[in-house]
């Protein structure tokens, strides 16, 4: 994807105004909804974030000619030979990766206590309704996706050396949740689903990763986890490191560009 100037489109400059973009849109959608009767708050910010971002990758696509089947699939392999091999170990990784961030979640807020506002709009997020869910689960995964590792990151590799744009892409990911402690869980996330994405060149193993680890957390708030044995946390630690092993093992480095 190339702007006006022939350089890969966005740059870094290009990718915070992108994000920055998809925000306001959000936002003016979600006023615009207000009037319409009959919608809760859960239903009115998934429809509002879903017309928003297809208004700006209608844009986007129209500017920079590049195809959606492209943005979702451009490997030489099929979507199906990619999530036979990808599919089962990147599903193997979430639990161990809830445990970390539940560890790092616990800690962050026992340093930084969380505000009345901040305790209020997480809880509102983890609330078990089918609306929020289908938010986290399908909606959220699927098109920040498309943004930051479709749009984003598959331009920055084009323009940085491979570490450098997925950790810049990471990064800005993890500013666009716009709080200390969803930082570092989408960082970590950014920084996964950017590594499969540069050996893959394919958006539907991060999107596996990002709604298995948004459900997860779901579940987690909800206290359906509760119960769980002691020995939970190392088994899914130790599966994660095993399905890590055999993703490095199996994925070699994606053509550049």
């Amino acid at each position: 994807m190339r702007g006006a100037n022939g350089a890969p489109f966005p740059g870094f400059a290009g990718a915070l105004w992108l994000v920055l973009a998809s925000m306001v849109l959000e936002l003016l959608c979600a006023a615009l909804l207000q009037r319409v009767p009959g919608l809760g708050d859960a239903e009115r910010a998934a429809l509002a974030r879903l017309v928003a971002n297809g208004a700006l990758f209608t844009g986007l696509v129209a500017f920079t000619k590049l195809h959606y089947r492209a943005l979702f699939h451009d490997a030489p392999s099929s979507v199906g030979a990619t999530l036979g091999l990808t599919l089962l170990p990147v599903l193997a990784l979430v639990p161990g990766l809830v445990v970390v961030e539940n560890w790092v979640g616990q800690w962050l807020t026992a340093l930084v206590p969380l505000s009345a506002w901040e305790a209020r709009a997480f809880s509102e997020m983890a609330r078990p309704e089918l609306p929020v869910l289908v938010m986290l689960c399908a909606l959220a995964p699927v098109l920040e996706e498309m943004l930051f590792r479709g749009v984003i990151l598959r331009a920055f590799l084009q323009r940085y050396p491979r570490g450098i744009a997925i950790v810049h892409s990471a990064g800005i990911f993890g500013l666009a949740h716009m709080n200390l402690y969803q930082f570092v869980a989408a960082f970590t996330i950014g920084l996964l689903a950017g590594w499969l994405y540069e050996r893959t060149r394919s958006l539907w193993p991060c999107i596996a990763l990002h709604a298995a680890y948004n459900g997860s957390i779901a579940l987690l708030e909800s206290g359906a986890a509760d119960k769980a044995p002691d020995s939970v946390p190392l088994a899914a630690l130790a599966t994660a490191l095993l399905a890590a092993w055999f993703l490095k093992r199996w994925l070699q480095p994606a053509r550049a560009g």
